[in-house]
């Protein structure tokens, strides 16, 4: 089983300086508001992750007015014990360290260490624009495959440097025949990207399913459908068809000078008895669907990968019944840090074998 053993953080949000050992189980995280609970659970995703769940940018993890954050965690694999550094820089780009030597790609970190966040601010995930939903699908690709991130920076940099010649196109219409092999290069990179998301979008429909029906006992029924502007099928006919598809919507392309159709427009929704989540869902049933992709992207990256992630839950005791906590804590194989203002959001049981930290103001006590 794959754990956080140790973790120390240098001038990270407002952590001035800390070291701490977990155990494999279930750690929690308690304390008022604004201490300091959720930066904890941005710095173990960070580590696993090397993105923040949180900011856009590195720099906002930096301590106000430090040039510098230092972000370490070991971790326990089954290769073996990995220590894994950051070093975070106002004026340049951060450093990435395992086993004491520098890492500059992906594919270079040990495959084994990864975590999924889950906060009240994923309601968004159901209720938010198509990019957020198309976002969480990419990610969870991008998890299993980093390759997937080329096809994803090649089909977007065609996208921009189209849209430029859209515009191009709009103020002088004699540039038409020099698009033909900008929309090749698009439905290529396209179509893979799409072929890799109706593959994923299957099993991560089969997981939803099984986590909405055993938190709400079968009923309503749930569909997840994955909407696109070009035709599903393989990615030979997804190909031809988005070249059919960007050639009948031309005209319309360079009076808007954007392009209308692919992967970059499509969406994936929740459908509660037939009614669109977004819009019929209560918002218990939003967020019990919320839940459930998170959880459902868990349980793919273990079963794929054979190690599960680290499960950082912040502050979601708080919105969900006595049963449902439960639910999410009892049979579960990973490694579990939540935070919560209140203890008694944590049932007894789980509370009895828990290791418990209080944080005050960038500290822990324990």
């Amino acid at each position: 089983m794959m754990f956080l053993s140790n973790l120390r953080l240098v001038d990270f949000r407002n952590f001035k300086e800390l070291e701490v050992s977990f155990s494999s189980g279930i750690n929690i995280f308690y304390g008022d508001n604004a201490q300091g609970k959720t930066n904890l659970l941005e710095s173990i995703f960070y580590l696993s992750n090397l993105r923040s769940e949180k900011s856009a940018k590195d720099q906002q993890l930096i301590m106000h007015n430090k040039p510098m954050a230092y972000v370490k965690g070991v971790f326990d694999t089954r290769s073996g014990p990995v220590e894994r550094e950051i070093i975070l820089y106002t004026d340049r780009k951060k450093v990435v360290k395992e086993g004491g030597y520098q890492k500059n790609r992906w594919s270079e970190l040990c495959e084994d260490i990864s975590a999924v966040f889950f906060s009240p601010d994923d309601l968004l995930l159901i209720k938010g624009s198509p990019s957020i939903r198309r976002k969480y699908l990419d990610y969870l690709i991008y998890q299993l495959k980093p390759g997937y991130i080329r096809n994803l920076q090649a089909y977007y940099r065609i996208i921009s440097q189209r849209n430029v010649l859209l515009k191009s196109l709009k103020k002088n219409p004699s540039l038409s025949d020099s698009i033909e092999p900008w929309d090749l290069q698009l439905c290529d990179a396209g179509s893979r990207i799409l072929a890799e998301r109706l593959n994923y979008i299957e099993v991560i429909d089969k997981y939803v399913h099984e986590l909405f029906d055993s938190f709400c006992g079968g009923s309503p029924e749930l569909n997840v459908k994955y909407f696109s502007s070009v035709r599903i099928g393989t990615r030979e006919t997804i190909k031809r068809d988005f070249l059919i598809a960007l050639k009948h919507a031309r005209e319309k392309e360079i009076s808007r000078a954007f392009t209308l159709n692919g992967p970059h427009r499509d969406d994936i929704l929740f459908f509660l008895d037939g009614h669109d989540a977004r819009f019929f869902g209560s918002q218990g049933q939003q967020r019990i669907l919320a839940l459930c992709l998170k959880m459902a992207q868990a349980g793919i990256l273990a079963n794929e990968k054979g190690e599960s992630p680290i499960l950082l839950l912040d502050d979601v005791m708080s919105e969900l019944d006595f049963a449902k906590r439960r639910l999410i804590l009892e049979n579960n194989d990973s490694q579990v840090f939540i935070t919560t203002a209140d203890l008694n959001f944590i049932p007894d049981e789980i509370l009895s074998r828990s290791n418990v930290y209080r944080v005050i103001s960038g500290s822990l006590e324990w």
